[in-house]
């Protein structure tokens, strides 16, 4: 929720009209094959439409208190209403979490509800081989090499055809604090992607002069990306 918050404050101070990068939902496809829970396939794309070779950094690095795979480039998904942007998570990425949830909202006791959580707990240990492997990896690098590791280059012309997968449990009423909605099965719902690229805030990991040349470049992206809006499947 924290990362939703922060993009939708970024959508008025960051995005930046017609640049060189494009994100453009191609398809939305979904089934109902997992009984309470609709997949939904998204395929997209991302193009250099410009005749030169434009970078990014894509990474969040210095909004969380971890290190994501700077390899894989972050999409975020935004469900609008209306031209209402829906500021809550209608939809996941997690399967396994999201099913989660749902035996938590059907569980009859508190004591119901524990008994799930630590079930949950003890399917995904923390204390896993892998996972110290990766944190000690993680921790070898440095800030410096790690985020200029997470700038990304598209070439000129350059498309990416990229999928993404989102599940839905099918939820029509939503509360959390202040904000509450519910999602019609007869009205159309839309769903729009988008990228954060960052530079200005990735100032303090550079060393000035590189991080000069990174500001001076104008091919060097920052701002909001929005795709296109296409309709996704909220109906019975």
């Amino acid at each position: 929720m924290k990362l939703r918050i922060i993009l939708f404050l970024l959508y008025s101070s960051l995005s930046f009209g017609q640049k060189p990068l494009e994100i453009v939902i191609d398809s939305i496809t979904s089934s109902d094959t997992l009984g309470t829970i609709r997949k939904f396939t998204v395929n997209y794309h991302i193009q250099n439409t410009s005749d030169k070779e434009v970078k990014f950094i894509n990474c969040s690095y210095p909004m969380t208190n971890f290190y994501p795979d700077v390899n894989v480039l972050k999409v975020y998904s935004v469900i609008v209403e209306n031209e209402n942007y829906i500021r809550l998570n209608v939809l996941e990425k997690n399967l396994e979490y999201l099913q989660h949830l749902g035996n938590l909202d059907n569980a009859e006791s508190d004591e119901a509800r524990a008994k799930i959580r630590l079930a949950y707990i003890k399917r995904k240990p923390r204390d896993t081989t892998k996972m110290k492997e990766e944190v000690e990896r993680r921790r070898r690098i440095n800030d410096f090499d790690y985020v200029k590791s997470s700038i990304h280059t598209f070439q000129p012309k350059e498309v990416r055809s990229l999928t993404e997968t989102f599940y839905w449990n099918k939820r029509r009423y939503y509360k959390v604090d202040d904000l509450e909605y519910y999602i019609d099965e007869k009205e159309p719902y839309y769903l729009e992607l988008s990228m954060v690229l960052y530079k200005k805030d990735f100032q303090y990991f550079f060393p000035e002069e590189e991080y000069k040349k990174m500001k001076d470049n104008p091919n060097f992206l920052e701002g909001t990306i929005l795709s296109n809006k296409m309709e996704i499947n909220f109906k019975e």
